[in-house]
């Protein structure tokens, strides 16, 4: 919202420079994206008559005139050719400061001495027109300051508008919230017309989507002169606001919507056939908008229409049948409001959006229509000289009148952590339109109808901070019944973290929403990779909601890649997202839960009865090309599955792992991670396919994901005491059955308890002619240590009761020679 501080003035009284308001109004209500200044900013503007003017005698493309400034001529060089002896034309003195901080001094061009410059509207900042000089009517003084008819300067303050107040979308809403803040009083301008105009009621107004239109008005102003044009004034507001002037008609109805937050639309009364119908869209129905192109409709869609044909995309932009033009001097007015999720949902599928479907689509105050109606009315009467109608058509079955919310001063102390005065509460919310009955230590608020986010009394206690201003909160240390601390969960993230980044990973933060190229890119399909689409995405690129932490990695290490990373290791910890069944009518009993606060339901549960969906902390890492640079003495090491499989066993210990197949997965290079024989997640490495989908062609790339629920790092050393007792290597290769998993085996040895066993290995896993078909050969490495020197006999004891362990679980038969 872009507020020109000489258009704020109008409605409130402040001494404050711009950058102090900026401050003001960062602290106490919306963030000021920026400040913009433009027009003259020091110095003077004078009215001027052109007594001579006539080409420069040395260039052609130059003027040469002689102003008089009232009672001083001087002369100008200037390049537009428009100006004319007799006429009126501001003129900006030598010594002026011009916007972008450009002084304007005496010069010589070409050889003849020009003193100040003629200015052009863009250059006063009333529109962006720039092709001549700006000519004045015979109204303005000869020699008289120009700031005397209007600001030839202007500061404009960019405000980012919270989306729960669209009261603020007004210049009227400003005025409103920057008199409560400093509390003060605001003004608001007094519309007056004489209603002698023909009647609105010849034209017939029918609603036939009253659940999309909660309120419709219109009225007519006939009679107006043709080819008028805005006050200069008006068109200059308009310009600095960020709109174009076009005639007006047109311009009123922007000024208006600026100074209210309301949209209005004009048409052309000459060209409305029958009478206004406001319905839903035909199937197929097709408009030719005001920006030329022509749009397919839905019967989604609010239209407006005459009795023929579609006039408006209600909310969004109007059609070219009935729009206004120089040539109008017959006006139906509209004022309306609209269901804000249609005018959010028609603008998204028309992939249109309008200073108008901005406001709308917040929802707007239906009693805010007839001030906005009277106001253009107004304001159109008096620029064309057109007669407004005695009779306006008004559709509003349901008006919407204010609520009470009671407010407890002992509540308000509590949450804001300092004391709040009945009368200083009462102030503060007189000062924003609300109705205020104390009594008893309580304040009964009536809430006024242009601010629906003010239903419940933490709202109201919130605009009473706020106001007063949070900076004066006194700094106290919180009652606590004991010290604080970490809860288990966070130091296990914590430990978590930590051990992950000490093993060489990096942390990496990526959205929880992603495109549809994901899911075909993992390979996933109908069975178990539906994505979980967004209603209303924020880009294609975010349109559903994340299953799984991977794809992100991979596009993070694709991008790194891009940038000339040789490879590195990733990981993240966050929200995965599952369906989840919800029992018929439990979303609308949630949805009434949320919006009444019954009791009954778990916080916790509630996102996924009202959705559908379910969520799940997982932690996830990706290693993917060189984990590993080469030095002058190793070889590069690059990602592969056992790295990933190592990470994977720090973090949960006792892990057992079973093959796994997954499409994204390469086959025979994946497992299942198993606790206590239940699934924990999965570790592998990428199948080429998948990694190329995600740009990561040629690079060997590894991951693994885990529920967090199973993570149990312990990144703290232990100290192991050392036995200076030789130690005793022993060999013994067995032949077992070709689907006889070697992870079985060895932890069927472990289960054993040898106390001498110090560490197992596998050297070998062999099929091939020397063993019988569907028969493979594992050969096995044993250490033993004890704290006194092994007998041959202990150890080969040990050996035996090994071999008769593993004949007895896998048929083990021990391989001779």
């Amino acid at each position: 919202m872009r507020v020109p501080l000489s258009w704020l003035r109008e409605y409130v009284d402040f001494d404050l420079s711009a950058d102090e308001l900026a401050d003001l109004f960062s602290l106490r209500s919306q963030e000021v994206d920026g400040i913009e200044r433009f027009g003259v900013l020091e110095g003077e503007v004078v009215v001027g008559e052109v007594v001579e003017f006539g080409p420069h005698p040395n260039a052609d493309r130059l003027n040469v005139a002689k102003v008089d400034l009232g009672g001083q001529v001087v002369q100008i060089v200037a390049g537009a050719p428009n100006p004319y002896p007799g006429a009126r034309i501001p003129v900006v003195r030598p010594g002026s400061v011009l916007a972008g901080g450009r002084k304007l001094k005496k010069a010589k061009l070409r050889g003849m001495e020009s003193n100040g410059m003629m200015m052009s509207e863009r250059e006063l900042g009333i529109s962006a027109e720039h092709s001549g000089i700006l000519l004045l009517d015979d109204s303005y003084e000869v020699g008289r300051p120009l700031s005397d008819y209007f600001p030839v300067g202007e500061t404009v303050l960019e405000l980012d508008i919270n989306p729960n107040r669209p009261d603020l979308w007004g210049m009227i809403g400003v005025a409103r919230e920057l008199a409560a803040i400093l509390a003060t009083q605001f003004r608001v301008p007094e519309p007056s017309f004489e209603p002698a105009g023909e009647p609105t009621g010849v034209y017939a107004l029918r609603v036939e989507a009253p659940n999309l239109c909660p309120r419709y008005d219109l009225r007519r102003v006939s009679g107006g002169r043709p080819g008028a044009k805005a006050p200069l004034e008006m068109r200059r507001r308009i310009h600095a606001a960020g709109m174009r002037p076009v005639n007006a008609i047109v311009d009123a109805t922007n000024y208006v919507m600026l100074e209210t937050g309301q949209p209005i639309h004009a048409f052309d009364a000459e060209k409305v056939r029958g009478g206004i119908v406001v319905r839903r869209a035909h199937p197929g129905e097709k408009m030719t908008m005001l920006d030329g192109h022509t749009r397919s409709l839905d019967e989604e869609m609010l239209v407006i229409a005459d009795e023929e044909r579609g006039l408006v995309v209600a909310g969004v932009m109007g059609a070219e049948t009935a729009e206004v033009g120089d040539e109008t001097t017959d006006v139906l007015v509209e004022v309306a409001t609209f269901v804000g999720r249609n005018i959010m949902e028609t603008s998204q599928r028309l992939a249109l959006r309008t200073d108008a479907s901005g406001r709308f689509e917040r929802g707007l105050d239906p009693n805010m229509v007839d001030f906005a109606m009277n106001r253009v009315t107004d304001l159109i009467a008096e620029a064309t000289g057109g007669q407004p109608a005695p009779d306006t058509l008004s559709h509003y079955p349901e008006p919407v009148g204010p609520w009470q919310v009671p407010l407890r001063l002992s509540r308000a102390e509590r949450l804001l952590g300092m004391p709040v005065g009945e009368a200083d509460a009462s102030e503060r919310l007189r000062g924003l339109g609300c109705g205020v009955e104390p009594g008893d230590g309580k304040l009964s608020v009536t809430v006024p109808t242009f601010r629906r986010d003010l239903t419940r009394e933490a709202d109201l206690i919130e605009e009473v901070g706020r106001l007063i201003g949070l900076e004066n909160v006194p700094e106290s240390l919180p009652r606590a019944p004991q010290a604080g601390g970490l809860t288990p969960e966070q130091r296990k993230l914590r430990t978590l973290r930590r051990l992950l980044a000490d093993l060489g990973l990096h942390e990496a933060v990526t959205y929880p929403f992603g495109p549809d190229r994901w899911t075909r890119a993992l390979g996933l399909g109908e069975d178990g990779g539906v994505p979980l689409a967004l209603r209303n995405p924020l880009s294609a690129e975010a349109s559903n909601l994340r299953r799984s932490l991977m794809p992100g990695l991979l596009d993070a290490a694709a991008r790194n890649r891009s940038f000339g990373a040789r490879g590195g290791a990733l990981f993240e910890v966050g929200h995965v997202f599952e369906p989840r069944h919800q029992p018929e009518g439990m979303r609308e009993y949630a949805l009434r839960y949320r919006m009444r606060g019954e009791v009954g339901l778990d916080a916790e549960v509630l996102p996924e009865l009202l959705m559908g969906v379910g969520e799940t902390n997982k932690v996830a890492g990706l290693l993917a090309g060189t984990v590993r640079a080469a030095g002058w003495n190793v070889p590069p090491k690059p990602a592969g599955f056992f790295e990933a499989k190592g990470i994977v066993e720090r973090l949960v210990p006792g892990a057992t792992f079973e093959p796994r197949r997954e499409p994204f997965l390469h086959p025979g290079r994946a497992a299942a991670v198993l606790v206590d024989g239940e699934e924990a997640g999965w570790v592998g490495e990428v199948h080429p396919e998948t990694a190329d989908g995600f740009g990561l062609d040629g690079w060997p790339v590894a991951a693994f994901e885990l529920d967090l629920a199973f993570a149990d790092p312990d990144p703290e050393p232990r100290f192991r005491p050392f036995v200076n007792v030789p130690s005793v290597s022993m060999d013994l290769a067995v032949v077992v059955d070709g689907d006889v998993r070697v992870g079985e085996m060895l932890v069927e040895i472990s289960s054993l308890g040898s106390p001498i066993l110090a560490e197992t290995r596998v050297f070998d896993v062999y099929e091939g002619s020397q063993v019988p078909e569907g028969k493979k050969s594992v050969a096995l490495n044993f250490t033993f240590q004890a704290e006194e020197t092994l007998t041959d006999e202990a150890v080969k004891g040990e050996l035996d009761r090994i071999s008769a362990r593993l004949r007895d679980a896998f048929g083990a038969e021990v391989r001779r020679g």
